[in-house]
């Protein structure tokens, strides 16, 4: 690792996975493992609200490396999306504990439910479906909040869609 360009640099990249291909899917897949092992979302809660806290900073000192307001070495977004996906389903289900998933028996009901979260969420990411495309391409707002603000929305639209998924299996299941 490079830490020549400062540790805010290293962050924003989330220690080189931003220079990878697919970096944002994988910034995504360590949040996942991260609940998947934990079997909670506290973890990924925190990891939100840290990352909402660093952030600015981290991509202030990022973009002067950069040539772009949206630069794909930033994946401290999709770390803010996915946490905010996971604990939003999570919250929900632990709310109200007849919603579950038990579609493949090796797997829990918590991994299944968060590995369809993982894929709801970077499905609304990458396509830039509706909502998520409107924040992003929002020029009324800073640079930085239509970067985080499309993947908060990505979270947002995930967490409903799951809910649903979840009524549906409720329903057919009883």
């Amino acid at each position: 690792m490079d830490f020549s360009k400062g540790l805010n640099v290293q962050l924003a990249t989330l220690f080189g996975i931003g220079k990878i291909p697919g970096g944002g899917t994988w910034a995504s897949l360590i949040v996942l493992l991260i609940a998947l092992y934990e079997q909670n979302a506290e973890t990924a809660s925190f990891l939100a609200f840290f990352t909402l806290i660093i952030g600015p900073n981290a991509y202030r000192k990022l973009i002067t490396f950069v040539e772009s307001e949206d630069p794909k070495e930033y994946v401290l977004d999709e770390v803010i999306g996915m946490s905010i996906a996971i604990s939003g389903v999570y919250i929900f289900t632990r709310i109200f504990s007849q919603f579950s998933f038990n579609l493949i028996e090796s797997l829990s009901a918590t991994d299944e439910l968060f590995i369809i979260t993982f894929i709801v969420f970077r499905l609304f990411d990458i396509s830039k479906i509706g909502p998520v495309a409107w924040v992003e391409s929002n020029t009324n707002q800073k640079a930085y909040n239509r970067v985080i603000g499309d993947d908060i929305m990505a979270a947002l639209l995930s967490i409903i869609v799951v809910i649903i998924f979840l009524c549906v299996n409720l329903c057919i299941v009883q």
